[in-house]
């Protein structure tokens, strides 16, 4: 239990919260909330996706009749033939070249191209398209995300949480890395251009602007476990708990390199709160005075 003159460090913005954790943890109390601005870097990237797709009916007459027609046959006579436009045949053919599956020649006759028998086999084509995506790399939550829209920028008159604990996790540039060391982090953040077994295949990579930081906002909760007598940190973002980030500030509070009264501002009227420590602190501590009373 804490004094009876403890006071409580909650920001406003965040007591509704607060009150929300109390009433669905019976023993749980917040002893502290508190608002951090947090830096996370966000890098614009340019990726070929590769997609198969199957060949509708006019690509298949014109790329049969490359292979079955001799003499060749021009655009004009397979327009001639289908009772179309040439402008609309010689459009079709002229994508199918460029897919690299056809080849037309001078006076508009067509031939298969070395790759275009395999494609007509298969009855299609992979289809190559660009699209545009950010990376971004949370040095909290030791994660790289990527999204089809930037972050906003969250602002506000916030503590900046990297002066009270030392983020040390790196993540390299994107230049450095190769396309198989991106294309499982791509898969992992659910965007949907990299999926192998649909035939989705990122094929190319390339930094396309700076690195930006953007600021996010983070809250800290500090958790006090009635029923086990020791305190806990989670941290949050809006109502999502961030397992890993949590993790590493509990871990850091252990090894005595974080403040949670300078990190929450716990303090009592009129001395600062004597936090408990962890179950596995507080037996260590009962083993050492047992030791030193044996002897």
């Amino acid at each position: 239990m804490l004094p009876a003159s403890s006071v409580k460090s909650i920001d406003p913005n965040l007591s509704s919260l607060a009150a929300k954790i109390e009433q669905q943890n019976s023993g749980l109390s917040v002893l502290a909330a508190r608002q951090f601005r947090l830096a996370v870097r966000q890098t614009p990237l340019e990726v070929a996706v590769s997609e198969p797709r199957k060949f509708n009916v006019l690509e298949e007459f014109i790329l049969r009749a490359a292979i079955e027609f001799v003499p060749a046959p021009t655009l004009a006579e397979l327009a001639d033939l289908l009772g179309l436009d040439e402008i609309f045949v010689k459009s079709t053919a002229t994508n199918l070249a460029n897919l690299e599956t056809l080849e037309i020649g001078g006076y508009g006759e067509i031939t298969i191209a070395p790759q275009g028998r395999n494609f007509f086999n298969c009855g299609g084509v992979s289809q190559a398209q660009v699209r545009s995506i950010y990376a971004v790399s949370d040095p909290l939550n030791r994660t790289v995300t990527f999204n089809f829209e930037p972050l906003a920028a969250e602002t506000g008159d916030l503590p900046n949480l990297a002066d009270f604990i030392s983020l040390e996790h790196q993540i390299s540039d994107f230049a450095d890395l190769n396309i198989a060391e991106i294309q499982p982090l791509i898969q992992a953040s659910g965007l949907g251009i990299h999926v192998p077994e649909s035939g989705k295949i990122v094929t190319k990579c390339d930094v396309i602007g700076d690195d930006l930081e953007v600021w996010q906002t983070v809250a800290i909760f500090v958790l006090l476990d009635a029923i086990e007598n020791r305190t806990s940190i989670q941290v949050r973002q809006g109502k999502q708990i961030l397992e890993t980030a949590s993790n590493l500030l509990n871990e850091l509070e252990a090894q005595q390199k974080l403040s949670l009264n300078d990190l929450c501002k716990l303090t009592a009227d009129p001395e600062i709160v004597s936090l408990p420590k962890t179950r596995k602190q507080a037996s260590k501590k009962k083993r050492k005075e047992t030791e030193s009373g044996s002897k």
